[in-house]
C-alpha cells in the first residue's frame, strides 16, 4: 500500500492552513518536510538564530492575520526559539512552533546521555497556551488540528508540537493521510455577544454626554478596525488608541487620539463611558484605575473581549460582552443605528484635540536643528520621509519612547513592536517578516544601537532573502534606558556597564552585502533615507545622537509612573 512520511504528512496539514512560509534553521530531523516544501509551494526562511525565527512567524501572524509557523531542531535549536515564543505568548500572537526532538526510545525521560535531548514540553509549558508530544506519525492530523485551534481560539497565542525524529520519519499509509479543511475541525466564523447585552450596550452609549471607545490589541487580532471605525464614526465619539493599537484608526483621523498624547489622557478620566474592546487594561493602561482612569461611580465601561477571563480582570465592568471584536462592534453598531441616526460631535471635542496638538507642537520643539543630532530631530526626519502605506517597525528602550510619540501609523496591522513584553532585539525579524508578507509597501525599522546588536546577524538573512527595509539606528552608543535609572540610584559618575565601544554599524552592514550610511549631522539625514530607498537592499542608517538628550526622552516620566502603579 502506498505510504508518505510523517514529515510530509505534517506539512499538509500545514498547507490546509494556508500556511505558505515556514521559518526554520535546517535541521536533519524534518528534512521530510524540507524535502517536500517545493512540492507544495511552502517557502523556508532560514534565520541565523532559531529566536529570530520565533520573531518572524510572531510578525508574520500579526501583519497576515494568520498564524505564523517555525521549526528548531532538538536542544540547543529549541532553546533558542524560546525567547521567541514567550514574546509571542505576551503578545497574543499565533504561532505554531513545531519542536523536532530526540529518538522516541531513549526520552521523556531522558536514559541519561542522549546527545542534545532537552525536556523540551516542560521548558515551552509556560511559554505557549498549549503543548503536545506526538508519539504516534498517525496523530500528526489530529494534533496539528488542534494546535491550531487552541493558537486561534480566545486571546490568540502560540502552540508547540514537540515531535521526535523518529516519528517524523516514519511512513504512514496514504489511507491515514488524509487532511481535512480547517472550516471542518476549527471555528472559522466569529460569533458576537449575547444580541440583548449588545443592545443595553447601545443604549449606554447613546445616552452618554461623552463617549469613548478605548481599542487594544485584540481589535487588531480579530481584523475590527473597519468596525470600530465605523461605530465611532456613527456616534461621533474618540477613539483612545492602546499601545497595542496603533493604526487601528488612521492616525490624523479627528476622532483618533494616540496614546500619552494629553487629549487622549483627559478623555480617559472624563469619558462618562468607555467602551473598551480587545484590550486587558493591563499597566500601560494603569489597570484602568484613577488618576489615570475616571472614577468608577462616575465613569461607565463597557467590555468586549473574545476571552471571558478578560472582562472585569483589572477594573469592574457595568457591562460586559464576551464575543469577537468584529462580530460584535457590526451587532453594537446595528442597535446603535436602530436608535440614533449619525451624530455630531461633542462640544468638548475641540477641548481635547486643542490638547492635543499643544503636545505635538511641544514634541515639535524639541527637534533642534545642530550636532549632535537631537533624537527628536531624527525621529521628525523619519516622520516626514515614512510613507502613509509603511509599516513602522520599533525595537529600544528611550528609542522606542521617542519612536512612539514622534511616528504616526494610517494603516491597520502597520505597527510592531513588543508592548507587553518589551523584548529588545526583535526590529531586524519583524522588519524582515512585515517585508516578506508585504512586497509592495516600504518598511522602516527605528531601532536603539543596543538593540540592533542583539540580532545584528540577520542582516545576512535579509540580504540573502532579498527583503529589502530600512534600518535607522538612534546610536548613543549605550544602555540609554539604564543611564537614567542608575543615575538615580548612585549618581552620573558612578555608571556602570552602560556605554559601548564606537562600532560601525553602517560597515557592518556593507559587509553583509547591505546598505550602510554613516550620520553625524541632521542635514544628511533626508538624504541617507532617500539613498537607503533607492538602493533596493536592506540598509542601516547609523545616527549618532546626543546622548545626554538620548537618556531622558519626552513620555518618560509618564510612562514611569504608570509602570509604577
Amino acid at each position: 500500500m502506498p505510504s508518505i512520511k510523517a514529515g510530509e504528512l505534517l506539512l499538509r496539514c500545514l498547507v490546509e492552513e494556508n500556511v505558505r512560509v515556514i521559518f526554520a534553521v535546517p535541521d536533519g530531523a524534518y528534512n521530510s518536510v524540507l524535502g517536500k516544501l517545493k512540492e507544495y509551494g511552502v517557502r523556508l526562511i532560514p534565520p541565523r538564530h532559531e529566536a529570530a525565527a520565533a520573531h518572524m512567524a510572531d510578525a508574520w501572524s500579526r501583519v497576515t492575520g494568520e498564524p505564523g509557523v517555525c521549526m528548531a531542531g532538538a536542544g540547543p535549536g529549541t532553546a533558542n526559539l524560546l525567547s521567541g515564543i514567550i514574546t509571542a505568548r505576551s503578545e497574543g500572537s499565533p504561532v505554531i512552533a513545531i519542536t523536532a526532538q530526540c529518538p522516541s526510545g531513549a526520552i521523556y525521560p531522558d536514559r541519561g546521555g542522549v546527545f542534545q535531548y532537552a525536556d523540551q514540553m516542560g521548558l515551552f509549558e509556560a511559554a505557549t497556551k498549549w503543548n503536545a508530544y506526538v508519539s504516534d506519525p498517525k496523530r500528526i492530523p489530529e494534533l496539528v488540528q488542534k494546535a491550531f485551534r487552541v493558537a486561534m481560539s480566545d486571546r490568540p497565542g502560540p502552540v508547540q508540537l514537540d515531535i521526535p525524529e523518529d516519528v517524523l520519519d516514519a511512513d504512514v499509509e496514504e489511507e491515514r493521510a488524509v487532511v481535512e479543511p480547517r472550516q471542518r475541525y476549527r471555528m472559522t466564523q466569529p460569533m458576537a455577544a449575547d444580541r440583548a447585552l449588545v443592545r443595553e450596550a447601545a443604549a449606554m452609549l447613546t445616552e452618554a454626554t461623552l463617549p469613548a471607545v478605548f481599542v487594544g490589541g485584540g481589535v487588531h487580532h480579530a481584523g475590527a478596525w473597519a468596525e470600530a471605525r465605523r461605530l465611532a464614526e456613527h456616534l461621533a465619539c474618540p477613539v483612545l488608541l492602546g499601545t497595542s493599537a496603533r493604526g487601528i484608526l488612521p492616525e490624523d483621523h479627528p476622532l483618533c487620539f494616540v496614546p500619552l498624547s494629553t487629549g487622549g489622557m483627559s478623555l480617559r478620566r472624563e469619558a462618562d463611558v468607555v467602551l473598551l474592546v480587545g484590550t486587558q487594561l493591563g499597566q500601560h493602561e494603569n489597570y484602568g484605575r484613577p488618576p489615570i482612569w475616571g472614577l468608577p461611580d462616575q465613569q461607565k465601561i463597557i467590555q468586549v473581549d473574545v476571552d471571558p477571563e478578560a472582562v472585569g480582570r483589572n477594573r469592574p465592568v457595568d457591562l460586559g460582552l464576551v464575543g469577537d471584536a468584529g462580530a460584535t462592534l457590526a451587532s453594537l453598531l446595528e442597535e446603535v443605528e436602530a436608535i440614533t441616526g449619525p451624530r455630531s460631535p461633542s462640544e468638548r471635542l475641540d477641548e481635547f484635540r486643542h490638547q492635543s496638538q499643544a503636545w505635538e507642537r511641544n514634541l515639535a520643539g524639541l527637534a533642534r536643528e545642530g550636532k549632535p543630532v537631537h533624537p527628536a530631530k531624527l525621529m521628525v526626519e523619519v516622520a516626514d520621509f515614512f510613507p502613509r502605506n509603511g509599516i513602522l517597525v520599533m525595537d529600544g528602550g528611550n528609542t522606542g519612547l521617542y519612536c512612539f510619540q514622534y511616528q504616526r501609523v494610517y494603516e491597520p496591522r502597520s505597527f510592531l513592536w513588543t508592548s507587553q513584553f518589551g523584548h529588545l532585539g526583535v526590529g531586524i525579524p519583524y522588519a524582515m517578516a512585515a517585508k516578506l508578507a508585504n512586497p509592495d509597501r516600504p518598511v522602516i525599522l527605528v531601532a536603539g544601537d543596543s538593540a540592533f546588536g542583539l540580532n545584528i546577524q540577520e542582516l545576512e538573512t535579509a540580504y540573502r532573502e532579498k527583503l529589502p527595509f530600512i534600518c535607522v539606528i538612534n546610536c548613543d552608543y549605550r544602555w540609554g534606558m539604564e543611564v537614567a535609572g542608575q543615575v538615580r540610584a548612585f549618581g552620573a559618575d558612578n555608571l556602570v556597564g552602560v556605554d559601548h565601544s564606537r562600532p560601525r554599524y553602517d560597515q557592518v552592514a556593507k559587509g553583509f552585502g547591505c546598505f550602510g550610511a554613516y550620520v553625524e549631522d541632521p542635514a544628511e539625514i533626508r538624504p541617507a533615507l532617500e539613498a537607503a530607498a533607492k538602493s533596493g537592499l536592506p540598509a542601516v542608517i547609523q545616527v549618532v545622537v546626543d546622548q545626554e538628550a538620548n537618556v531622558y526622552p519626552p513620555g518618560r516620566a509618564e510612562f514611569q509612573t504608570i509602570g509604577a502603579v
